[in-house]
């Protein structure tokens, strides 16, 4: 029996790929930055350069993977708090020096978390996206193309 690679069929298989092996190195970099946040715990103040510690558990909660244009020719997922959670993110982040919002002086110091995160978990993620992509192969070269 013989079946004929047409373009369509190693388009979807291309964007399959993508997808699983994106969706696979946002795991990643999701666990190493929630794992850069848990650390310390109540009580205990973070110093900046290092990240922000877990508190109240809201920062750490507010992690997560927003896969929702994690399809056609162009998959990305997108890594990190939700603003609606945890609007105090992005400070944390990048710092913040000025007023705020209700006229407070403020000199925050930044306590990196996502930057960090993605910086030392780079090889995890590519090989992570890589086994990812691999098993999608695999699927679909034992499934006899289809």
């Amino acid at each position: 029996m013989s079946y004929k690679f047409n373009r369509d069929i190693g388009k979807r298989l291309g964007q399959k790929m993508a997808s699983k092996a994106t969706y696979a190195a946002s795991v990643v970099l999701q666990t190493a930055a929630k794992d850069r946040v848990n650390r310390g715990g109540p009580g205990a103040p973070s110093v900046a350069p290092k990240g922000p510690f877990n508190q109240t558990g809201t920062l750490l909660r507010s992690i997560q993977i927003d896969e929702r244009k994690n399809n056609g020719p162009k998959p990305f997922c997108r890594v990190g708090p939700s603003n609606g959670i945890a609007p105090y993110a992005v400070r944390l982040e990048f710092g913040f020096v000025g007023r705020d919002k209700k006229g407070r002086q403020i000199n925050q110091a930044a306590r990196p978390y996502m930057r960090d995160s993605f910086a030392k978990s780079q090889k995890n993620m590519r090989k992570a996206a890589l086994v990812a992509a691999n098993n999608v192969f695999k699927e679909f070269a034992m499934g006899g193309g289809r």
